[in-house]
């Protein structure tokens, strides 16, 4: 199954885009609760939140129109619209309203319907994205490095071990990675 894009570009006041600013700084200083709420959904392949300064000047918008900042949104994942909007309503809406409370216009993230028209009007085709490993979500990413740690520890643990020790370890190395399924 291909990744589903979505783009949703929100216009934010310039108090708003500070705010914002402020809760990236406290979740690198927090370790990221939020990634880490997110990295449990196990259907994304990629989430980025930026804000934008400013856009090159656009001539069918008057300036009055214009918003001084915009935080962008970008992401792919397994299923719909639908499921990935609910998921987020559900997981992290406290984070959300972190996020977006100040924007022009959004509902409040505790009720599903709401955020999915705010999304839908905000939401901007996207006629390409690139996916580095588009049959794997973060999830599936995160386990295949652990494996990995696991498997390089295992290996100097090894080295020169006698078959019967191998054999004995390599079962019990096995059985331990079947939680990275």
């Amino acid at each position: 199954m291909a990744p589903t894009p979505l783009t949703v570009l929100t216009p934010v006041p310039l108090w708003w885009s500070l705010w914002v600013r402020f809760t990236w700084l406290a979740a690198a200083v927090t370790g990221g609760l939020v990634q880490k709420r997110l990295r449990g959904l196990s259907f994304i392949h990629f989430a980025h939140w930026s804000l934008v300064a400013r856009w090159p000047r656009d001539p069918a918008v008057s300036a009055d129109e214009a918003a001084p900042r915009t935080l962008v949104f970008l992401t792919n994942f397994d299923g719909s619209d639908i499921q990935y909007i609910d998921a987020f309503v559900r997981v992290v809406p406290d984070q959300i309203e972190a996020l977006y409370g100040g924007a022009r216009g959004f509902p409040g993230p505790f009720r599903f319907r709401p955020v999915a028209k705010y999304i839908a009007d905000h939401s901007h085709a996207v006629d390409h994205f690139y996916a580095a490993h588009p049959d794997a979500t973060t999830t599936a990413v995160a386990q295949a490095l652990e494996l990995r740690r696991r498997f390089d520890d295992f290996e100097r643990r090894m080295a020169g071990a006698d078959d019967a020790t191998f054999a004995r370890e390599w079962e019990q190395f096995l059985t331990a990675a079947q939680d990275l399924v």
